[in-house]
C-alpha cells in the first residue's frame, strides 16, 4: 500500500519546485497561491479513500491514517527545507517573510532556520492529518457502500 503515495509525493515535489521557481521570478501571489501543496492535502486523502475502498484489506482506516500521515509529513518536510533555504538564501517571496509566516527577515537565525519552519511543520501535519482523515474516511465509506450495493 505504500506505493499509493509515490505518485502524489512526486506531484507534490513538482508543485513545490514549480511554486518556488515562480516566486523567484516574481510571479503574482495570486498565481503562486494556486500552486500549493495544501491543495493536495485535500485531494490526496480522497484519492487514497477511493483506492482503499476497493481493497478488501483487514483495516483500511488504519492504512488510510498511515498513508495520510506519511503524505502530510513528507510534503511538510520538503516545505520545511524550502523555508530553511529561503532564510539562508534570503528569498523575498511573501510566504517566506516574517509577515507571511516564514523566517526571512527574522533577527534570530535559530528562529528563521529552525523554530518557525518546525512550528509550521507540526501545526500543518496535525491539522492536515485530521482534515485528511475526515475527507479520506468519508470517501472510503462512500466507496465501500457503493461496492457493497
Amino acid at each position: 500500500m505504500k506505493g499509493l503515495i509515490k505518485i502524489p509525493l512526486t506531484i507534490a515535489s513538482i508543485v513545490i519546485v514549480a511554486r518556488i521557481v515562480l516566486e523567484l521570478v516574481g510571479a503574482p501571489i495570486e498565481i503562486t497561491n494556486i500552486l500549493g501543496v495544501t491543495w493536495l492535502n485535500l485531494v490526496v486523502p480522497v484519492y487514497l479513500g477511493l483506492c482503499l475502498g476497493t481493497n478488501s484489506g483487514p483495516s483500511p482506516f488504519k492504512t488510510l491514517f498511515a498513508l495520510v500521515l506519511q503524505f502530510t509529513l513528507y510534503t511538510r518536510l520538503m516545505i520545511m527545507v524550502t523555508y530553511m533555504l529561503a532564510y539562508g538564501l534570503d528569498w523575498r517571496a511573501f510566504r517566506f517573510s516574517v509577515e507571511g509566516g516564514g523566517g526571512v527577515g527574522h533577527d534570530s537565525a535559530l528562529q528563521g532556520i529552525f523554530v518557525i519552519p518546525l512550528i509550521n511543520l507540526v501545526v500543518i501535519v496535525v491539522g492536515g492529518t485530521i482534515i485528511g482523515m475526515i475527507l479520506g474516511s468519508v470517501t472510503l465509506l462512500i466507496k465501500r457502500r457503493t461496492i457493497a450495493a
